[in-house]
């Protein structure tokens, strides 16, 4: 029997003139068609669980992708109508099912330039193939011998492909995109997806939610219901999204906060995973957008900004629990750095501490009576030996131009009362404007959470422990050199900061 030849033909100008202005914009996305078409198939006959099967033949002279069912197939009848009714679809109106347009037969021409149709009817013996051209009005049907289907089902055969396509389609992000678009629908067993690529056959999985979930009950609406199934997570390098899924359990848009009232926190921290659930949501022709209709789109706005104060509320108690347990470990860290630096700088028995007493005196210093087996300091005070081998820190010069040069009339009496232990950090409770200030009574460097360095470094716990050792060092030096000259001080800090770098943990 010779090739039939049909004339393709546009059912609705209307909808054809809607659609036609949108493009795909991703190779996957014209992929995903022939995947809907498969899915919608097994939820028409009522099959559940049954395999979507999508085979890459990147290499070779002829390569090919393939998009397989096992589902009851199409007769010649019924792949002569998909000819002559584009933008007519006997599946408009189903709930149960995503397409509706019958523009995913056109899919094909993003990718290549020939698509094979080719199916066996449940019932019937005869494999038939409806072939399509890129550009062309007209289209083949033709009975299939060669390659006959032993079973029911459907095969489209995707040949002539781009060259670009061959480099985007790879098993890996095939994977990858099907796993986020279909999850809802694989998480609950509706079908399974195969990608096989030469002899590697790699199952998609759901994506698993992790975190804690939040009790966000359901919404009803005049349009169904609204359903949320969010999870929180502590703040790490992941990048976790809330996906918005529509009808058939198809994802409409990978991440929330690609919708421009959701493109803030906490939807856009990463915290939040997990998915929103509602029917009635329309996409976009080219698949990767909501269509903003003026019935249920606004009530999804207002059911997703009615739970968003919780959700906020839940991220950032999670991410205050992460500030402190990372500045509780960067301090424990801080304090082994610091008890090194000041053992080789020989001033363990006074770390942050200069010797100022009570009641000072002439210069402010409190000079301490010089014990057997010491030796003064430039500034007349004295200062145990520093143990063999090892550096003393030494005083810097008074920069004050009446600086006196005879010993203090009278000596600073010392407050006993005060600790040696090595220095430790933590937020500053009143923060002002200066990134950090020392606290000589309890030994603390407060540094300020809100500057604008911090935030730059917060995310990245190697950048922020160099941050505050930056800041303790810097306080070390400034307090105990408080008349230094500029120049001076510098040198110090360079000094301080060659030891404190020796000893931080080294990057991965």
């Amino acid at each position: 029997m010779p090739a039939e030849r049909l004339r393709l033909r546009i059912g609705n100008l209307a909808k054809a003139v809607l659609v036609s202005g949108q493009a795909y914009q991703d190779p996957k996305d014209a992929l995903n068609e022939f995947v809907s078409n498969a899915a919608d198939e097994y939820v028409e006959a009522g099959r559940r669980g049954e395999r979507i099967r999508v085979m890459l033949r990147r290499k070779g002279r002829y390569p090919v992708i393939a998009v397989d069912d096992i589902g009851r197939g199409m007769s010649r009848e019924r792949l002569r109508e998909i000819a002559r009714s584009l933008f007519e679809s006997t599946k408009a109106g189903d709930e149960r099912t995503l397409g509706e347009k019958a523009i995913g037969i056109l899919a094909f021409q993003q990718l290549g330039n020939r698509c094979d149709v080719v199916s066996r009817a449940e019932g019937s013996d005869e494999t038939w193939v409806l072939r399509l051209e890129r550009g062309k009005a007209t289209a083949q049907l033709e009975r299939e011998r060669r390659k006959a289907r032993q079973v029911c089902g459907t095969t489209v055969v995707l040949s002539d492909l781009e060259p670009d396509v061959l480099r985007v389609l790879t098993q890996r992000k095939v994977v990858d995109y099907l796993r986020a678009r279909r999850g809802p629908a694989l998480a609950r067993g509706d079908y399974s997806i195969e990608v096989v690529e030469g002899r590697s056959v790699e199952l998609v999985s759901p994506e698993k939610p992790d975190g804690l979930k939040l009790d966000v009950r359901a919404r009803p609406t005049l349009w169904g219901r609204i359903e949320f199934a969010l999870y929180v997570s502590s703040p790490d390098t992941r990048r976790r999204r809330v996906a918005v899924v529509g009808r058939a359990g198809t994802t409409i848009v990978d991440d929330i906060a690609e919708i421009e009232e959701f493109a803030l926190p906490p939807w856009s921290s990463g915290q939040v995973t997990g998915e929103v659930v509602f029917a009635a949501l329309q996409q976009t022709a080219g698949r990767r957008a909501v269509l903003r209709d003026r019935d249920a789109f606004p009530v999804f706005v207002d059911a997703v900004k009615a739970v968003e104060p919780a959700v906020r509320r839940a991220t950032e108690k999670l991410a205050q629990e992460v500030d402190a347990q990372t500045a509780d470990r960067l301090a424990e860290t801080l304090r082994r750095v610091f008890g090194r630096v000041l053992k080789e700088l020989a001033d363990l028995d006074n770390p942050m501490r200069t010797p100022v007493g009570d009641e000072p005196g002439e210069g402010g210093l409190f000079d301490r009576p010089r014990a057997e087996g010491s030796r003064p300091s430039r500034n007349g005070s004295t200062r145990p030996d520093a143990p063999p081998g090892l550096p003393e820190l030494p005083e810097l010069e008074d920069a004050s131009d009446d600086a006196p040069t005879d010993p203090p009339h009278r000596e600073a009496r010392p407050d006993r009362r005060r600790t040696t232990d090595l220095p430790s950090v933590s937020p500053d409770p009143d923060p002002g404007e200066a990134r950090s200030r020392f606290e000589a009574e309890t030994g603390i460097v407060f540094y300020n959470d809100r500057h604008e360095d911090y935030l730059v470094v917060r995310d990245d716990e190697a950048g922020l422990l160099d941050y505050l050792a930056t800041l303790v060092a810097k306080e070390y030096v400034l307090y105990n050199n408080p008349r230094a000259a500029n120049e001076d001080f510098s040198e110090e800090m360079v000094r301080m900061l060659v030891r404190v770098r020796r000893h931080l943990p080294k990057r991965r």
